[in-house]
């Protein structure tokens, strides 16, 4: 789990604008969708690769091309062949560390990139994806991780459904939808995690096992690298609100902001679950220390009980003969009836004072 935390050192020490991957190895092709709309048309087309191909952009259509898959140097650059992106953007593109930001090219380019996560619950680990948009003037690129699950697809199902206002507006308006789907996620990541404090607290109350400091453990460096991954993203959206973009209508900011509240509610989650998670190991240590006390409690009042009939054992275990008793006829009853009697006199003296 650590090595989600460590940087990788792929890049370091190349020119400025060189495209190297840096990220998790991948075995799989690239996936590249183009989509082409309007309110009374869409259109979707599918390239196994994108080496050869012409794009025409007309002015009355919205386009939307999602590149999934981020690993393969070649097809980025193409891409940014095709679209003039900056050497710079695209070395940012296939960098899966790159922290979230955003930058202007030209004035006719907006470029973005955050963090996607998702929760694993066979691992119960948060799983991070890097995502990019570059926004033009009637179109829209996106650029995501290879992952099993397509995490766009509830925009796609929208388009082709034309529900919502996502058919009706701008690309600018798209990429607002896929930023507010990536944030929506958050919560359903924040949901899983207060289930998974609910069920530790329920076992550090019944149970304060070795188990439960193991978990929370792993709760806390989940939460670290949520906070990681998503507190940049509320200053970039406050920025990018503030910079009043001109590719961003202002019926666009508006949604943004609500993006932003959202993202500031995540932020304010993540602190309260790490508070609760702090004050839920030292409800552990203090559930352990009363069970230590109560078992070094049982092991004294025992140790006190025995310590009386070992004396007096240990009087009548001595190898004299000038010890009277030893020729009493129920001289044997006699001791054992004395012993029973303060065992019994002590139990009674430890329960008047509370102390079983």
């Amino acid at each position: 789990m650590l090595n989600r935390f460590k940087i990788k050192s792929a890049n370091l020490g190349t020119s400025p604008g060189t495209l190297t991957y840096v990220g998790e190895e991948v075995k799989f092709d690239t996936k590249i969708y183009w989509t082409e709309y309007n309110l009374e048309n869409y259109k979707v087309h599918v390239f196994p690769k994108l080496l050869d191909f012409q794009l025409k952009l007309a002015p009355d259509k919205t386009y939307w091309l999602n590149v999934d898959g981020i690993h393969e140097p070649k097809v980025i650059e193409k891409v940014g062949e095709v679209f003039g992106l900056h050497p710079l953007v695209m070395e940012d593109i296939v960098n899966s560390q790159q922290k979230p930001k955003f930058e202007y090219y030209d004035d006719d380019q907006l470029f973005i990139t955050f963090k996607m996560i998702e929760y694993n619950p066979y691992t119960q680990e948060i799983e991070v994806e890097h995502v990019s948009f570059i926004l033009g003037e009637n179109f829209l690129i996106s650029f995501q991780e290879e992952r099993s699950k397509e995490i766009f697809e509830p925009i796609s199902a929208r388009l082709k459904a034309s529900a919502g206002k996502t058919r009706k507006n701008g690309a600018d308006y798209l990429l607002y939808a896929l930023m507010d789907l990536v944030v929506d996620n958050y919560f359903l990541i924040l949901e899983q995690i207060s289930e998974n404090i609910e069920r530790l607290e329920d076992s550090i109350i019944n149970t304060s096992k070795q188990k439960s400091m193991t978990e929370m453990y792993s709760l806390k460096r989940e939460l670290m690298l949520m906070r990681k991954v998503i507190f940049p993203l509320r200053e970039m959206i406050s920025n990018l609100i503030r910079e009043e973009a001109p590719l961003i209508s202002p019926n666009t900011v508006l949604y943004l902001r609500d993006v932003h509240d959202h993202v500031s509610q995540v932020i304010e989650s993540i602190a309260s679950y790490r508070e609760l998670v702090a004050s839920l190991m030292d409800l552990y240590l203090s559930q352990a220390g009363n069970r230590m006390n109560n078992v070094m409690k049982v092991l004294t009042i025992i140790s006190v009980i025995f310590m009386p009939l070992t004396f007096i054992a240990g009087i009548y275990g001595m190898n004299f003969d000038n010890i009277p008793e030893l020729h009493w006829h129920n001289g044997y009853y006699f001791v054992w009836g004395c012993m029973i009697l303060l065992v019994l006199g002590m139990l009674f003296y430890f329960k008047k004072k509370d102390w079983l």
